[in-house]
């Protein structure tokens, strides 16, 4: 008896949902950018952003919320409605940073629901023309040679690319200074004129200075060979076991709609995965884009944080 007085609420429940995911969205949706205006987490967003407006013609704003590399933009979309009408683009580095600071207003593991990962790709690592280098077995024997003098700029503490940089360095190891810069531009602008020795960087940023003879690249941090870099060759193939990824996803609060969650990750798929997005994607931030759902989603963010949380806990990293 008792399930038979229960199957009407389960059943209207299910409906709710549905129809929730129908109706979706009723108002205005946010979605937060944990970085200034103009880099790639942002262009991913107003990208995804104007054709969910077009799709479901209800007005996305792309709302950036800079500072504290990213937990300040997190803790606001932590504690917003779970109704799908408040998103979040996060990076590797603004997501990670959740497991570096000490005082938060959130659990970095459990505030979010994984929607979908926009971009993957490696991290590349480049050295000064100035540096006697021109390759990676060059620049880890050299570090060998001048131990705690060569050193790396960062964009960053705790940016996902200062963290690959001191895995690559230990796996190697290196014995080197991190030099922390404000950003990619500044940290570039320093290589190229020789006051930092090598950085580990965003896949494109680095080319216009490689193009004009003031940077040498090294190696990538992903699996394998990136279409962006073809001639590139990953940190495995110079005789470092390191692998490292950087990726931009979309999140919503935690306890968002299971229907809603579907529904954004299905439309995106739909536009992310035509040729000529994915093909931009690649060309202008070294990202590549494939099908999958919020659960392999999920279960790449779990293996992903517990590599960040390994090297975090290996380079005693921790910020207030």
């Amino acid at each position: 008896m008792l399930r038979i007085h229960h199957l009407p609420a389960c059943l209207l429940l299910t409906f709710a949902a549905g129809a929730c995911a129908q109706d979706y969205p009723v108002k205005l949706v946010r979605m937060i950018v944990p970085f200034p205006a103009g880099g790639s987490t942002d262009v991913l967003a107003r990208m995804v952003s104007q054709k969910l407006g077009e799709t479901y013609r209800q007005n996305f704003f792309v709302d950036n919320r800079p500072g504290a590399t990213g937990t300040i933009a997190a803790a606001f979309v932590a504690q917003s409605a779970p109704d799908g009408h408040t998103l979040i683009m996060h990076s590797s580095s603004s997501y990670t940073a959740g497991f570096l600071y000490r005082k938060l207003s959130y659990d970095a593991g459990r505030a979010f629901t994984p929607v979908i990962r926009g971009t993957l790709s490696g991290l590349y690592i480049v050295s000064s023309a100035t540096l006697p280098v021109r390759n990676v077995k060059e620049l880890v024997a050299l570090a060998k040679q001048r131990p705690n003098e060569l050193t790396f700029a960062t964009v960053g503490r705790g940016s996902a690319a200062h963290m690959a940089a001191e895995l690559f360095t230990s796996v190697a190891g290196m014995k080197t200074v991190a030099v922390h810069f404000k950003g990619a531009a500044p940290s570039l602008i320093a290589l190229a004129g020789g006051e930092v020795g090598f950085t580990v960087l965003n896949m494109m940023d680095p080319q216009p200075f490689v193009k004009q003879g003031k940077l040498r690249s090294m190696a990538v941090t992903s699996a394998k060979r990136s279409p962006a870099l073809p001639d590139v060759p990953t940190l495995i193939e110079s005789g470092i076991p390191v692998e490292a990824s950087l990726w931009m996803g979309l999140f919503a609060p935690a306890g968002t709609p299971a229907a809603i969650v579907q529904k954004l990750n299905a439309d995106i798929t739909r536009y992310l995965g035509e040729p000529q997005t994915n093909s931009w994607l690649l060309n202008n931030m070294g990202g590549e884009f494939a099908p999958h759902t919020p659960q392999q989603f999920a279960e790449f963010l779990a293996a992903d944080a517990s590599l960040w949380q390994k090297i975090i806990k290996q380079v005693g990293l921790q910020l207030d």
